[in-house]
């Protein structure tokens, strides 16, 4: 009898500092779950340095273990869909738009591993995401633009177009350049309306030098660097015979640096509250012009046909093509009371994201 009490305690003692075998979750709308995913999605943004903040649509699947000492260990499936806000805005994902049908919208999951204690801990992430079908669009909204390739000439061309205006119109003391196009699309109105978005960021040239070449410009490769993300458009009518611009828009949104932050903070605490960001209509009194020689480090565009890694610490994004139609079916979740409910379907007729 001894003996087998000696036993018992002998197991106990040898198992307290391993996990526990993975239980069942309480479901994919549980608190906890919903904890763990809502706020490991904000880690995995944190995380990125390229690409668009990623919003939760729903929790697809989830398992848990409970580690002693650091509570329970989440293992999520999470249904995600691409915001309007670039990754270098740190915005919340709560506070982002979703992509609609009209902006191309981009879909995917998340594998993440996160431990949910006196706070939550991503371990480890990975997504795949991928545009929707441009037949599923036209067949929902047949007027909405559809995806272009990155690397197309007339991209590259609006691009720069769009750049030059905003460095025409804005009050900032530096030129900015061509950082990274990020997407691309095109909408057939009277003539052919090509819309891109693209990052931007501060280079060594001031706008007050006399005859100056931006394509000689070097990018400003320090902490106090401004950097920002721009949408614009410009619209051509083509008669056979010569092709003639009509219009260009543009809209940039420029992020101040975390060490123009952090100095502020230091140096003036009476000073009124800082929105993390300024447009081109703001004062920019406050902006660092620090204009060292520093080398151009000039990212290219990425064609869509590939399948690129938006590569974090954590855990990495990959950029799928689009899926064939219909998707092909997923696997059921392992999960009792899984999959939550959906945030959004994006109002698709025959595409269930």
């Amino acid at each position: 009898m001894w003996f087998c009490v000696w036993l018992i305690a002998l197991c106990m003692c040898w198992h307290g500092g391993s996990p526990s075998p993975v239980t069942p979750a309480v479901g994919c709308q549980g608190p906890e779950v919903l904890r763990a995913a809502e706020e490991g999605l904000d880690k995995i943004n944190a995380d990125l340095t390229e690409g668009f903040i990623l919003s939760l649509n729903r929790v697809y699947d989830v398992s848990q273990q409970t580690v002693e000492g650091a509570g329970v260990l989440f293992n999520l499936t999470i249904d995600v869909l691409e915001t309007k806000c670039h990754v270098i805005s740190k915005k919340p994902w709560k506070k982002c738009e979703v992509k609609d049908v009209a902006d191309v919208p981009v879909y995917g999951q998340c594998m993440a591993s996160i431990s949910v204690g006196k706070g939550v801990e991503l371990r480890s992430y990975k997504c795949t995401i991928q545009q929707v079908p441009a037949t599923v669009i036209v067949d929902t909204c047949p007027d909405c633009p559809t995806a272009e390739h990155l690397d197309d000439p007339i991209i590259a061309e609006t691009a720069n177009l769009i750049l030059q205006k905003y460095n025409r119109m804005n009050r900032l003391p530096n030129y900015f350049t061509l950082l990274n196009v990020t997407g691309a699309s095109m909408q057939w109105v009277v003539s052919p309306a090509y819309f891109v978005k693209f990052t931007i960021r501060e280079t060594v040239c001031a706008k007050d030098t006399p005859d100056v070449d931006l394509t000689q410009c070097k990018m400003m490769d320090c902490e106090f660097a401004h950097k920002g993300f721009c949408t614009g458009s410009h619209t051509t009518l083509d008669d056979g015979t010569f092709q003639t611009k009509l219009s260009i828009e543009v809209k940039c949104e420029i992020f101040e640096p975390e060490a123009a932050k952090a100095e502020e903070e230091a140096h003036a605490r009476g000073d009124s509250g800082h929105s993390g960001h300024q447009s081109e209509d703001e004062d920019h009194k406050h902006m660092h012009t620090h204009l060292h020689p520093h080398e151009h480090h000039h990212h290219p565009p990425s064609s869509s046909q590939t399948s690129p890694r938006l590569k974090g610490s954590l855990g990495v994004v990959v950029v799928l093509p689009p899926p064939h139609v219909p998707p092909p079916p997923r696997a059921s979740p392992a999960a009792s009371n899984c999959p939550g409910k959906r945030k959004t379907n994006l109002g698709l007729d025959r595409f269930q994201i």
